[in-house]
């Protein structure tokens, strides 16, 4: 009976163990201010809980991808809080970040119903980590939180989250936060 709960729980700390590993919950998260953009986004809108944008930004990014444009980067804009927003009322923004407006880009957009918008150069504090993106809600918000609270920054509108995928197909997940200071 004990070597059964003993192979059962050395089983359980293996999974465990196998699912940090490769999301990256104890991989660092640095987080200063700094320059980012211009950016073109080119998103489409998205209604409910912020984990069910995958497809929506995999839906842009495979548009761009058969017109054979790659983008810079393919992100998430969150724009509600979902400690105050009910989860099926959440709005959010995914697709593609793109340099500048290419012919190539502007023929594709106006070919398509996706929303865009221009963010020009700016400071923002940025977070960065190289896990999974859906961890960056329990190992990213609260040190960004922390961060801001002990600088005294205080952040303004929505978090853009910039997803890159790396040679060695993990995740570079950049947060950006525009902000003021108290």
């Amino acid at each position: 009976m004990m070597k059964a709960f003993a192979a059962t729980a050395a089983m359980i700390a293996v999974i465990v163990g196998i699912v940090i590993y490769r999301t990256g919950v104890y991989k660092e998260v640095t987080i200063l201010p700094g320059q980012q953009g211009p950016y073109l986004l080119v998103f489409k809108e998205h209604n409910g809980e912020y984990h069910k944008i995958d497809p929506v930004i995999e839906e842009v990014e495979k548009y761009f991808k058969e017109r054979g444009i790659e983008s810079l980067y393919t992100f998430g804009r969150y724009l509600d809080d979902p400690n105050k927003v009910e989860h099926d009322r959440l709005k959010s923004h995914g697709g593609c970040v793109f340099a500048n407006l290419s012919s190539d880009v502007d023929k594709a957009i106006t070919e398509s119903s996706y929303k865009t918008e221009k963010v020009p150069q700016k400071e923002y504090v940025i977070a960065r980590f190289n896990g999974s993106p859906s961890v960056g809600p329990f190992v990213v918000y609260p040190k960004i939180d922390q961060w801001f609270e002990k600088y005294g920054y205080i952040k303004v509108g929505p978090a853009i989250e910039l997803y890159k995928i790396l040679p060695d197909n993990t995740v570079m997940t950049s947060y950006l936060f525009e902000y003021t200071i108290d």
